[in-house]
């Protein structure tokens, strides 16, 4: 057993409906198993169809308190959900780590990250302005534009960020003036359930935040296909994106999807910022990322130089178990990950690829699970790692011999979530943000980008819509408009 591993009675966890901590209603349940250890973590209820219907007839119940709440109101709860986060950032982390397989300080940095998260969209929901405007066609008309909340917002969120993404979803649609219906994945809603501790601890009412866990193809699709559900905000691959949007009908939709970012190295690039910028990208979250450095295009002028001091830069990287202080990487979440990424390391070998780095699982580890981080070079342009997310610690190395050729490309796949160019050439840096076809492009900076104030989103198969800073109030309401006809009110006797 690694360093740091011990053994503890499996804990017993629940779900979250109209205010009140429940089992599913036909008992069933599912064991967390954790990918550093193998050691089952807790069991939860396997939420059913019918349990997905309570949450949202509950939602629905609480949609008059919530939409009513004032502004003040809600921000009060907002801010107390983020000092109840701050006052367990250690044991949260911890538990991030056993079921995600992080290390433990991108467990605290992700923990600590979920605080400003809220605390971001509290002040933007202070300041939420919308227009108005004199009439044009109808001289005596005021148009006035109005916040109008959605009513029940379902929020389905991914393993990979099991508290930073939640931090972006669920609390935003509740400051809208929205009742909410949260699906965590179920690798990792122990970090889900947390959270939801600290909404019942804020003394959020009941009803207006509520949490089912279970599989997503009864659990979410129900959630999806419900007909009193009026938004769905959605972070995970593109099928899943696909078939939300084929059941949702018309519910309004926030769809973060698919990247397979592209990082785009000049000739005339700084090797040594590209070179931690690549690592960082590649191996933060064991590659976990929809904004991970999913490829690595590298001008044949410096290519030598930038594989030679990759190689060099990954050999020093620790592989270990996630609570230990020195590890660098852990292991990768789940089973069809690890197989996906041999897949495509494979694909790529036998297309005349080279492993110049890792390309193996690590040996005596707790569970098989542990893949050393892997650069992968002179990877061809039909090889899976250019078509499809590989989403592991992996670093394909493609060559271009100009920019016309590396933008080509970057835009082929029709990914678009976030793109990234290292240059000195500012004329070239501004020509590759105009012609490059994602929602972010990163200059001088990794794919693996991004702030809590800006329009996140992405273009093409990268989703619909945008969160973050207010764009987060934005995409869980509508606009209303209405219309005073001045000219017709009489003046006071």
């Amino acid at each position: 057993m690694a360093k740091g591993t011990k053994s503890a009675a499996k804990r017993a966890f629940k779900m979250y409906i109209d205010g009140k901590w429940v089992d599913s209603e036909d008992g069933g349940t599912f064991d967390v198993v954790s990918p550093a250890s193998g050691q089952v973590l807790g069991s939860f209820p396997k939420g059913t169809a019918d349990d997905a219907k309570a949450a949202v007839e509950a939602a629905v119940r609480a949609q008059d308190a919530a939409r009513t709440m004032p502004i003040k109101e809600r921000a009060r709860l907002g801010v107390r959900i983020a000092e109840e986060i701050h006052r367990n950032i250690k044991e949260y982390a911890v538990d991030c780590s056993l079921e995600h397989g992080k290390p433990l300080r991108e467990s605290i940095a992700e923990v600590e990250d979920a605080i400003p998260n809220i605390q971001w969209q509290v002040e933007d929901l202070k300041r939420w302005d919308s227009p108005a405007q004199e009439g044009f066609s109808k001289e005596n008309v005021l148009y006035m534009s109005l916040h109008e909340p959605l009513g029940t917002v379902v929020t389905i969120t991914p393993w990979n960020f099991p508290w930073v993404l939640p931090a972006e979803f669920v609390v935003q649609a509740m400051l809208a003036g929205n009742s909410v219906v949260f699906k965590p994945a179920s690798n990792t809603p122990i970090s889900a359930v947390h959270l939801m501790e600290c909404i019942d601890k804020a003394r959020v009412p009941p009803g207006i935040i509520n949490m089912v866990t279970g599989p997503g193809g009864e659990v979410g699709t129900t959630l999806v296909e419900h007909p009193l559900v009026d938004g769905i905000g959605f972070t995970g691959e593109t099928t899943t994106g696909l078939d939300i949007a084929k059941r949702a009908g018309l519910k309004k939709l926030t769809l973060e999807l698919g990247g397979l970012g592209p990082l785009i190295i000049m000739d005339d690039a700084k090797v040594e910022p590209a070179v931690e910028d690549i690592a960082f990208g590649c191996f933060t979250t064991t590659g976990h990322c929809c904004v991970a450095n999913e490829r690595i295009f590298v001008h044949e002028e410096i290519h030598d130089k930038v594989v030679k001091a990759l190689v060099d830069r990954v050999k020093k990287m620790r592989v270990g178990f996630p609570l230990d202080a020195e590890t660098d990487m852990g292991p990768i979440n789940n089973r069809s990950t690890l197989l996906k990424v041999e897949r495509h390391v494979a694909d790529a070998v036998k297309r005349g690829a080279k492993v110049v780095a890792g390309g193996k699982r690590v040996p005596g580890m707790p569970t098989d699970l542990y893949y050393y981080p892997t650069v992968v070079d002179d990877v061809p342009p039909e090889a899976l790692f250019n078509t499809a997310e590989t989403f592991g610690p992996t670093a394909p190395i493609l060559r271009f011999s100009d920019l016309d050729e590396a933008i080509e490309m970057a835009n082929a796949p029709r990914y678009g979530l976030s793109m990234a160019i290292h240059t000195a050439n500012l004329r070239v840096a501004m020509e590759a943000a105009k012609r490059l076809k994602a929602g972010q492009i990163c200059i001088n900076e990794p794919v693996y980008s991004w702030d809590y104030f800006n329009p996140w989103g992405g273009f093409r198969n990268s989703g619909l819509g945008r969160i973050a800073g207010r764009w987060s109030l934005d995409a869980f309401s509508e606009l209303k408009t209405v219309m005073f006809n001045v000219g017709r009110s009489p003046w006071p006797d």
